[in-house]
This record gives structure tokens, C-alpha cells and sequence, in this order.
């Protein structure tokens, strides 16, 4: 699954798109009500019950399959994964 970083954590460019969506979020009447840290969310899946819990960020994934782009294009830094199994 996915989670949203604080926005702390994220690169300055893509807080500006995080205000946005928030803002978009609330005004919709659907707003976020929670943030995680990387170290945060495998905690919360091990207190869930499932026996193993991985972060994989969302860095690493733009690395992986977004590396030499011509057009530059990457993900925003402020959504991580949780690969976590029982």
C-alpha cells in the first residue's frame, strides 16, 4: 500500500502540489487526516498483526524506473510504499 509523507519529508518542489491536493481535499469535504514517517508505517502494520513490514521509498522507485528520462518527468517524493504480508 501507499502512504503520504509529512510534509517535512518531502523535496521543496513537490510541497507546493501537497498544499494544493490538501487544500482540494478539504474543500471536497474528504481531508487528510494522517501522515506517516517511513519508520512510523511498518510499526502500524506490525501492531495490525502482519509479521513482516517493509518501506520501500518512493525515491528509490523513481531511481529505478524513472532514471534517464529525456523529459525529466518523476514522481512526487511524498508518497512512500509498504510491502507488509502475514
Amino acid at each position: 500500500m501507499t502512504f503520504l509523507l509529512p510534509a517535512e519529508l518531502l523535496d521543496d518542489a513537490d510541497r507546493p502540489g501537497l498544499q494544493a491536493a490538501q487544500s482540494g481535499a478539504r474543500a471536497a469535504g474528504t481531508p487528510f487526516i494522517s501522515f506517516c514517517t517511513p519508520p512510523e508505517m511498518p510499526a502500524l502494520a506490525r501492531e495490525a498483526g502482519f509479521t513482516g513490514a517493509r518501506h520501500v521509498p518512493g525515491t528509490s522507485l523513481a531511481e529505478r524506473y524513472f532514471a534517464g528520462r529525456a523529459d525529466g518527468l518523476r514522481p512526487s517524493s511524498g508518497e512512500d510504499l509498504l510491502v507488509a504480508v502475514t
